[in-house]
């Protein structure tokens, strides 16, 4: 749907991906001992484990996603050919679940992944703008072009600390396919990462209650309304918005899910290797989306020891440790940072003041506001939640396994209350990010709930049991079609500058692997897409310089910040190019502003000047609208 590859080439490959992805899940479930778990659970198993392979190979040896994938794909199928795994046929209602998954794929992601079509036909991205970054990552991982530059923003610097792993699954297609990064980020990061999510939902439900408890989870996260749309109205907790527009947390919430699944398995069956299993998907979702795991990791492990049978008389006992022990990280990490700055503070200021248009009075007390988050992020399950574990209490009373999501709330709770101002100066950081995990666990334990009250009911056939649901479909379709508003960040549209795209195809097509680009006039304020980010996106050729104002090598940053600005004030355009080729930069770009107030004539006048050295873009290797490109190679490449 991209447009940048024929359907042929795009069915190859992810048939290849998908028969690894799945020869992968099924030895894995069966080295978990938990051959029996649903095909959902087989693809998001494997998904992950491919992409933990790919990302281990990368770091490791310093190869492209590709070679990496080609490596793990022969390891997987020689285990099964070596093996031999005894794959059962799916059941008919988790095939149901699979295309389900594919259905709300396809709903919630079709139009994302034709946003390259709209840039490239109109010059328009239908999205947002932090595509650019993710598809520049991606191309740092498997483009050959950037082979060998390491930071894709900051050419020949170390990398950033960072998650990385989910964008090993779309680098692994860049090379095979020749695509650039923004493609791969909006067609195929996003989409695969949405399935995942959707199988992990299914999986876990249908362990907590059977087939319609996977589907019931299914229909919570792909069907109900979010809380951004109803309710408080608060577009910060809008669920839907940001899984799509932060992929990465689809494939965190999705291995945290998965990880659930196989803590209720090892609950149910104890036996170290389903806990084992569920620790390893723990730890990954650290190089996933690290902000979901400083939320799953003390959720995680206060559910493994509430699950635990010698913790049966200890629950409260436990619980006030973990909070003491915790209480304690918390004072020895500001007494070891004493200049580190609480979130909270900033953190509320931010939800509930800036956000408008929100249908609540914002707080005027710190304690208001901290309360007011419940309701904004989990809305209707702020009620529905409570009502399903009264009714599981009165079918059949309560068991361990359904204080789960307390030990997610509660520790999300101290999260808020604890958690530190990062170095980038986002107070959202590690307070907002988190929601979308609670959200997804209390909606699956919610629809879970629901669809194992209706079974112990006698199931659907009885008459309660129907009037029941109907009164309570009624209420949320009434209250849907009642409180829903229009989120105007899916409107979000970008006008890309004129020619910014045809350069970008330009660049792509005469670059050689090792070559580097740089873009005049690159600000130092805080500009979180700028013309070199979408560039490198769109061409897949790593920047001198990008987006200075993120960069932790500050000096570094300043020191080619200031040398573009020296190759800007040349005198003569063989001068400029000159100490281009000194800077080892092969490609300049400079993007005119297009339109620009004309003071004396009073109206908007055309601008598609050059830089100072050639004002009228006569040296440039490319021209096209406001952007023109400089080669610095002196043999004439092109």
């Amino acid at each position: 749907m991209s447009g940048a590859v024929s359907i042929a080439a795009a069915l190859g490959a992810m048939a290849l991906f998908v028969l690894v992805v799945m020869s992968a899940g099924v030895l894995l479930l069966r080295a978990a001992d938990a051959a029996d778990m649903p095909a959902s659970a087989a693809w998001a198993l494997g998904l992950f484990a491919t992409a933990a392979g790919i990302y281990v190979l990368v770091f490791s040896f310093q190869l492209l996603a590709a070679s990496a994938f080609g490596i793990w794909a022969a390891l997987v199928l020689a285990f099964s050919v070596l093996f031999r795994p005894a794959v059962r046929g799916a059941r008919g209602a988790e095939l149901v679940g699979l295309l389900l998954c594919a259905v709300a794929t396809l709903f919630w992601c079709a139009e994302l992944a034709a946003v390259p079509q709209a840039l490239a036909r109109e010059g328009v991205l239908k999205t947002w703008l932090d595509q650019f970054i993710h598809g520049a990552a991606i191309s740092q991982f498997g483009d050959p072009r950037a082979a060998g530059r390491q930071a894709m923003e900051l050419a020949d610097t170390p990398m950033p600390i960072y998650h990385y792993m989910s964008y090993m699954v779309p680098a692994a297609f860049a090379w095979p396919l020749d695509l650039p990064g923004l493609p791969l980020a909006t067609s195929l990061w996003a989409p695969v990462g949405f399935f995942t999510l959707c199988a992990s939902v299914y999986t876990l439900g249908a362990a907590l209650a059977g087939a319609p408890g996977g589907l019931a989870a299914l229909a919570a996260l792909t069907v109900l309304p979010d809380p951004g749309t109803y309710g408080l109205h608060n577009r910060a907790f809008g669920y839907y918005w940001y899984v799509l527009a932060v992929p990465g947390a689809s494939y965190g919430v999705g291995v945290v899910l998965l990880s659930l699944a196989f803590l209720h398995r090892w609950a149910r069956a104890r036996g170290a290797r389903p806990l084992l299993g569920g620790a390893g998907l723990l730890v990954a979702s650290a190089f996933i989306r690290v902000h979901l795991f400083l939320l799953a990791l003390p959720a995680w492990l206060a559910s493994a020891v509430l699950l635990a049978p010698w913790s049966a008389r200890r629950k409260l006992a436990l619980t006030v440790a973990g909070g003491a022990a915790f209480a304690l990280f918390v004072a020895g990490y500001y007494r070891l940072y004493p200049e580190a700055v609480h979130a909270l503070p900033e953190f509320l200021d931010i939800t509930h003041h800036q956000h408008y248009p929100i249908a609540y009075q914002p707080p005027t007390t710190m304690v208001g506001g901290l309360l007011l988050i419940f309701p904004a992020s989990l809305g209707a399950f702020v009620i529905l939640y409570p009502l399903s574990v009264l009714l599981l209490h009165r079918a059949r009373g309560l068991r361990a396994i359904d204080l789960v999501p307390l030990a997610f709330l509660f520790w999300y709770l101290l999260l808020m209350l604890s958690a530190p101002v990062p170095s980038h100066g986002d107070a959202t950081e590690l307070t907002q990010r988190p929601f979308v995990l609670v959200y997804a666990v209390i909606a699956i334990w919610t629809a879970a709930g629901f669809a194992r009250w209706v079974a112990l009911q006698g199931g659907l056939r009885v008459r309660r049991v129907w009037v029941s649901l109907l009164a309570l479909a009624a209420l949320a379709l009434g209250g849907a079609l009642l409180y829903t508003v229009p989120d105007a960040r899916w409107l979000e549209v970008h006008q890309a500058a004129q020619g910014m795209p045809q350069a970008a195809r330009f660049l792509r097509s005469q670059s050689r692997p090792g070559d580097v680009l740089a873009v005049e006039g690159l600000s130092l304020e805080r500009v979180y897409t700028d013309a070199a980010v979408q560039l490198v996106s769109l061409s897949g050729v790593p920047a001198y310089l990008s987006r200075p104002f993120i960069h932790g090598a500050r000096q570094t940053v300043l020191e080619r910040h200031a040398a573009l600005a020296v190759v800007a004030g040349a005198p003569d355009a063989a001068t400029a190019l000159e100490r281009l080729r000194r800077l080892g930069i092969q490609w300049y770009v400079v993007v005119s502003p297009g339109r620009v107030w004309d003071a004396e004539r009073l109206q908007m006048v055309v601008d598609h000047t050059g830089p100072r050295w050639d004002a009228l873009r006569q040296r440039a290797a490319f021209v096209q609208g406001s952007v023109a490109v400089y080669s610095s190679d002196r043999h004439g490449k092109h």
